[in-house]
């Protein structure tokens, strides 16, 4: 494979590799942290293989391994960064209580509209 061999290896301890593991099998977790948990655990087991090689196995990017593994030896974490910018200007559940500016009228009419129709109504036409 091309590419050099990793500089900075990842060591993990028995019960990080559980962890992992275990992220990457559960149904609930989301694609992304099973994605970053294959990798360290990837990573981990092979610790001779290249990014690219990494990435091929788990069915990612060599760019995507390189970040991960840079971001492990960071933070030892899989968790997303935290996002730049403003914060939210009004939280979901602000839309819910009316206080931002008629979104809960149009949303309410948006329910009553789809729940008034349904797909019976348009399959069975008049003769």
């Amino acid at each position: 494979m091309r590419g050099p061999k990793p500089s900075y290896p990842i060591s993990l301890t028995e019960a990080e590799v559980k962890s992992l593991q275990q992220q990457a099998r559960a149904h609930k977790t989301g694609q992304s942290a099973a994605v970053r948990a294959r990798i360290l655990v990837s990573a981990h087991e092979h610790p001779k293989w290249s990014n690219q090689q990494i990435a091929e196995g788990v069915g990612t990017t060599d760019r995507n391994v390189r970040k991960w593994r840079g971001r492990w030896l960071a933070t030892r974490s899989i968790a997303d960064a935290p996002r730049s910018g403003a914060p939210r200007h009004f939280s979901p559940c602000s839309a819910c209580t009316g206080d931002s500016n008629g979104l809960q009228s149009a949303t309410t009419e948006c329910r009553a509209t789809s729940t008034l129709e349904s797909p019976s109504d348009s399959t069975t036409g008049g003769s």
